[in-house]
């Protein structure tokens, strides 16, 4: 079994490396526009923290127009991700590739044996390489093809997204059973753990192992398939993220939103916002707070002590940042507020929204990604039944 020692000179070294997972602004200085048309959106909430913000992204701030909008053939499951020029879409059909520029629809993926809709979480995408949680376990899909390259099987459905480790190699991926795989990018499997619950969510933040989450309300970290620590939360766990240094945040369903310690203090509660959003799928880290979102609505907490800044209305199924802005999938509309939620004091504020692109009365936005200088959507459509992805710029 790993020593503590070992372990924790391995996430000082990873702290040291890590660069992302910082909250922007938490300095004091405003975030600013982002500039960068290029930025790509690789995994689940974009990086191995699951900050689900890119400070330096260009994605449109005001009225934008539409530069595609494409038909998709099951229904959006969770954010697009954007890596290569291509959009990957995980959808109750599989994963559908898209071209980011001009909506051209390139490939779907559906896992051999797989028949009538089945869940695959959104997946994560390096070099050539679309990694694909399925029914069936891991696969590897080359990205220009759709073609399958190798496949890991796992015990029971895979549930988390695949997380990558440092530099993309090992890839993390967990399943309804409890299982947790760490798997080189040739598909060789290095440790197989097991940990209480269903997993929900993967974070690597730091070069030594990989924290996970559960619905039986556990979080875990496991360093060469060993725990190392374990704590429990009050409720499912719905979102997680890492901030790079010693703290994790942790929304519940029911059981509010936790700031925990790691490293040495690992599992020690610094704060627990007991009426903090549900934040189902992600957590954002920006502007030196926490954003979550629900049916309430999207809450920003301050990230050093929990305290509850604002809540907006509409009825909230995603959230990303770029730049100084907040996007949001709400029902009926994509819906761009600035981080600082405008002026004013809790709910009642002005300049609280940039711009708000209806969808459709019975639409709704099951994930937004800012990318590539865009905004994609994932829309499904009660209504009309039709599923599209949509690209906003």
């Amino acid at each position: 079994m790993p020593s503590r020692r070992a372990y924790l000179a391995a996430v000082a070294s990873g702290t040291a490396l890590g660069v992302a997972g910082c909250l922007d602004g938490a300095d004091g200085a405003a975030p600013s526009p982002g500039t960068d048309e290029s930025t790509e959106w690789p995994m689940r909430n974009y990086d191995r923290y699951g900050s689900a913000s890119v400070p330096d992204a260009a994605a449109p701030r005001s009225a934008p127009e539409q530069r595609f909008e494409t038909p998709l053939d099951g229904t959006p499951r969770g954010r697009p991700i954007v890596a290569g020029g291509r959009v990957f879409q995980s959808t109750w059909a599989g994963i559908e590739a898209i071209d980011a520029k001009s909506g051209e629809k390139l490939w779907t993926y559906r896992a051999e044996g797989d028949e009538g809709a089945s869940y695959y979480p959104p997946p994560a995408a390096h070099d050539g390489v679309v990694y694909a949680g399925t029914e069936a376990g891991l696969v590897a899909i080359d990205a220009a093809s759709g073609e399958e390259n190798w496949r890991v099987e796992t015990d029971g459905n895979v549930t988390a997204s695949p997380a990558p480790g440092h530099d993309w190699d090992p890839i993390y991926v967990g399943s309804d059973h409890g299982e947790v795989l760490q798997v080189r990018d040739d598909g060789e499997i290095e440790w197989r753990a097991t940990v209480y619950g269903e997993v929900t969510h993967l974070v690597t933040p730091t070069v030594a192992g990989v924290t996970a989450a559960t619905s039986g309300g556990e979080v875990f970290t496991l360093y060469q398939g060993r725990g190392l620590w374990r704590k429990k939360v009050p409720g499912q766990v719905t979102a997680i993220a890492a901030q790079s240094g010693n703290d994790l945040f942790v929304a519940t369903f029911g059981g509010g939103v936790l700031k925990l310690r790691t490293g040495a203090h690992a599992g020690r509660t610094a704060w627990h916002a007991e009426n903090g959003p549900v934040a189902d799928g992600a957590l954002v880290l920006a502007d030196g707070a926490v954003f979550g979102g629900d049916l309430a609505g999207v809450d920003r907490l301050d990230a050093d002590d929990g305290s509850h800044d604002w809540q907006l209305g509409d009825d909230t199924y995603a959230l990303a940042a770029a730049g100084d802005t907040l996007y949001v999938g709400a029902d009926g509309a994509v819906i761009a507020r600035p981080l600082s939620g405008g002026i004013g004091v809790g709910g009642s504020r002005v300049n609280a929204a940039r711009f708000r692109y209806g969808i459709g009365e019975d639409a709704a936005a099951m994930g937004v990604t800012p990318a590539d200088g865009a905004l994609f959507a994932g829309v499904t459509d009660s209504g009309s039944g039709e599923e599209r992805l949509l690209a906003l710029e």
